[in-house]
């Protein structure tokens, strides 16, 4: 029986000198390496609806960032490219990276077939040991529907789903709403829309 090649685990400085040096993202898993593939246009126009709808209802008190900054997961040893990070106080940035912080309120996410259920349960749970985090959302991009985590004063997360074009959610980490219209503006759905 031949024993297969261990896998050859990186510190989070070895993965970030990596990282600066590649052409394409990866994310950092507990000493894996892990590459992103890249997104679709439904995916691009939801996030970039967000940043603009969203980001001009915050602007002056939260900045928010797209899939280029990276959050640090320190309990759980990782770091994500959420593809939406809002942040309202001043930035806390990880070993003074101005690239990756550990304090964001709200992330969004964007699901896809092939990230939806790793998005649901292992970033969640690792997003969940942010202090800072108060909203966890997840966007599909096949229909509308928008899923809410939230958190409650005695730490507990609630959830909550917004699903219908015709629909707002309240986004209440950082005290706005939207639209799903305005989520949605350009968004060719594949399947009959909600």
């Amino acid at each position: 029986m031949t024993a297969l090649p261990q896998k050859k685990k990186y510190t989070p400085a070895e993965y970030l000198a990596l990282e600066e040096a590649a052409e394409s993202k990866s994310e950092y898993w507990n000493g894996e390496i892990v590459a992103m593939s890249g997104a679709r246009i439904d995916h691009q126009q939801i996030v970039s609806n967000i940043t603009e709808f969203l980001g001009a209802k915050v602007r002056g008190r939260c900045r928010i960032f797209p899939s280029e900054m990276k959050v640090w997961i320190k309990k759980r040893n990782k770091f994500f490219y959420p593809d939406l990070t809002i942040i309202c106080d001043k930035p806390n940035f990880y070993k003074n990276r101005r690239d990756t912080i550990d304090n964001p309120r709200l992330i969004i996410e964007v699901l896809s077939k092939s990230t939806a259920s790793f998005d649901r349960a292992e970033k969640f749970l690792s997003y969940q040991t942010l202090e800072a985090l108060d909203e966890y959302v997840l966007i599909s991009q096949d229909k509308a529907l928008v899923e809410q985590y939230i958190k409650r004063e005695d730490g507990n997360w609630i959830y909550k789903a917004t699903v219908g074009i015709e629909s707002s959610v309240d986004f209440f980490s950082v005290k706005t709403a939207l639209s799903l219209k305005e989520i949605y503006d350009l968004v060719e759905f594949e399947e009959e829309i909600l």
